[in-house]
């Protein structure tokens, strides 16, 4: 479904254009819950509850409302199946987890760049860690404040905001993961013994 400019964060873009979930992306979000929790549907209009919950989710794109309901179910504990409430906090979550938008950290990049003919290390270490992990070390701010700005603004901000983007999308593919306990290498050896 294609819709205009909205007012929520959680839009994407397909071919330039920004979607959000349409009704039968809603049915198969209720089909994932219903397969796990088959009691979610029990003495309730099927229509009504597609009609709800594509209400709540009509500006928020399939892909983090399915990620989102992945999570939930690999995390739930008490059986019970997810509202849309819960829903929205794995996703307000993931865009936590997310942290600034490419301008955003590319606006911090740029102004440590300007700061960092002498003073790179201090700029460096102000910088977030996903945004010191792009860039790489205090002597690359040094070396972008050495250069051209349009080049800094051109290729750089390209680059920069290239593996920024590329960053963003392994963490949401990665979302559903993020709630389940991981097994670190030590504990699995001591396991074995």
């Amino acid at each position: 479904m294609k819709t205009g400019k909205l007012s929520r964060p959680f839009l994407y873009e397909r071919k330039g254009e920004i979607y959000a979930m349409n009704m039968e992306e809603t049915n198969q979000i209720l089909a994932s819950i219903t397969a796990i929790y088959p009691v979610f549907v029990r003495d309730r209009d099927a229509r009504t509850l597609a009609k709800v919950w594509q209400q709540v989710f009509n500006a928020t794109p399939y892909q983090l409302v399915n990620q989102a309901l992945m999570a939930y179910i690999a995390t739930d504990t008490k059986g019970f199946p997810p509202t849309p409430g819960a829903l929205n906090m794995w996703i307000a979550k993931t865009q936590q987890m997310n942290g600034p938008t490419e301008n955003e950290a590319w606006a911090m990049v740029y102004r440590a760049i300007s700061r960092g003919l002498y003073n790179s290390r201090e700029e460096y270490e102000k910088l977030p860690p996903d945004i010191r992990e792009i860039v790489g070390n205090s002597r690359m701010l040094h070396e972008w404040a050495q250069m051209d700005s349009s080049e800094v603004n051109t290729i750089i901000a390209a680059g920069f905001k290239r593996s920024w983007r590329a960053r963003q999308e392994l963490k949401q593919e990665l979302m559903p993961l993020a709630g389940i306990p991981q097994m670190h290498l030590g504990e699995q050896e001591k396991r074995e013994f």
